[in-house]
Parts: C-alpha cells; structure tokens; sequence
C-alpha cells in the first residue's frame, strides 16, 4: 500500500515532533492543527469533513477524529490514537487525504487523545540551500553538495527523497506509489564523526510532497561540518531502507582581513 484509497483525490505529509524517546518502537497520540491558509485543502472538502482521513506512511487509516471542524472560519484540528511508530526519538511521517466529494459516511472515530505530540503541516516550497541529487557519487570522499552560513543564521537545508522511493510495476489504488518515508533523524557531524544537537533543531524538521526540511544552527567558525538527514522507509518486504543523506556545511563569518 501507498495510497489509501482511489477516490481521494489528494494527500499531504503531515510531521509529527517525537523526539526524545527511546531507540525503539512505540504508540503514540498526535494532535494537527490544519492551516488556515491552505486553500487547496479548505476549497476541496466536504461541508461534513468526511473526506478528511488520517493514515500512516504506507497509507492504512488511523483511528482519528475531528476534535475541532468550523469551515466558515477554517479551523480544523485532527487527533490520532495510539499510533505505532518505528522510532520513538524522530520525525514522525503521517498523511492527510482529502478531497472525496463522494464520502458519504463519516470514518472517524471516538476517544481521548493522551499527551498527543504535535504535528504541523508545511506549506513552504524548497529554497537555497537544496540538496537536489542526494546520491553520492563514486570514489566521492566529501558530499556532492556543499552550503555555506554564518554562526549566527538559522536556516533550512532541503533534502529531494521522493527520487529514492521505489514505484510499483503495475498500479495499486490507481498509483505507482510502493515505498515510503517512514520516519527521519538529524545528525550533525565534525571532522572526528561526533555529533552534536546544538547545531541543529530537529523538532523543526519539516516534510513537505517528495523533500524534508533540515533546520541547521551555530557551529563554529571557520569549521566544516557533515549535516545527515538519516532517512527511514517503509515499503513492506524488502523495502525497509535506512538511507544517510549528506551535505557539507561551512560555516563562515566572514570576516574583513
């Protein structure tokens, strides 16, 4: 599975903050606030919101409800319950579908989300600093891109991963759609392979249709770093990947001499 059902005309990533946990699986409840400002959301659903589905990377429905719904003031807030994820320290990816004038029946479900983690929905196309290509070349010793930033800008890094995706022979659901983005995690490394999470804010990772958002910080001047948008994508069979996609990023003040 991909796509959760041929009749939804459109879907959207949606990143959920959870990180903090342990190394492992686990449950979790979500809580989505739906933009205001998302137009081609709000001008394509029902009156009803039943057209409104939440499901997992691979595209299986969520147990979810509207816990808010007002579209004369386009306020929506979408809960998840006790949603498996496969690493309870990372970004968490999740799908929004929408647009089925034809769904009569209401799917969703009732329950109290508990300490739900948050999740956001960008709307933000990727800029300047865009990891176009993320495989590395051969005999390569250092990453193909290289960005450059003060230590005092904080900024985005964006990483193209719907390349890397494997596609179906034949369509399912009318897509070709086979693997997908699971789940992703932030490193930043120096030149003796430590990390260190003052370089980087990974609550603000973003995943938006085929990239994810890398937010960079601080760093020392005049020093390089590896910046690692560590990918995880589920597919079922064999397309279960752990994939490392690397930049370098110099860090530069700039000085006058």
């Amino acid at each position: 599975m991909t796509w959760y059902n041929s009749n939804f005309k459109n879907r959207y990533p949606v990143t959920i903050e959870n990180t903090g946990g342990a190394e492992t699986s686990g449950t979790i409840d979500v809580s989505i606030s739906v933009p205001s400002d998302w137009d081609a959301f709000w001008d394509n659903i029902r009156a009803d919101g039943y057209d409104i589905v939440l499901t997992d990377s691979l595209g299986t429905q969520l147990t979810f409800k509207r816990a808010t719904f007002t579209p004369a003031t386009r306020t929506c807030t979408i809960e998840g319950d006790n949603i498996t994820v496969g690493n309870m320290n990372s970004m968490v990816l999740l799908y929004l579908y929408y647009n089925n004038p034809d769904q009569t029946t209401d799917l969703s479900s009732a329950f109290t989300a508990t300490g739900p983690k948050t999740g956001k929905i960008y709307l933000n196309a990727p800029s300047l600093r865009v990891v176009g290509d993320p495989n590395q070349r051969t005999g390569s010793k250092t990453p193909n891109y290289t960005f450059s930033k003060t230590t005092i800008d904080e900024v985005y890094i964006w990483f193209h991963v719907g390349s890397l995706m494997a596609k179906r022979i034949q369509p399912y659901n009318s897509k070709l759609g086979l693997e997908s983005l699971d789940y992703v995690q932030v490193f930043s490394y120096d030149s003796s392979g430590a990390d260190d999470t003052n370089r980087y804010n990974e609550a603000l990772t973003a995943f938006i249709p085929g990239w994810v958002g890398v937010y960079v910080k601080a760093g020392s001047n005049n020093t390089d770093y590896s910046v690692a948008c560590q990918i995880r994508t589920a597919g079922g069979g064999p397309f279960n990947q752990t994939i490392s996609l690397r930049c370098l990023l110099s860090v530069r003040d700039l000085l006058p001499t």
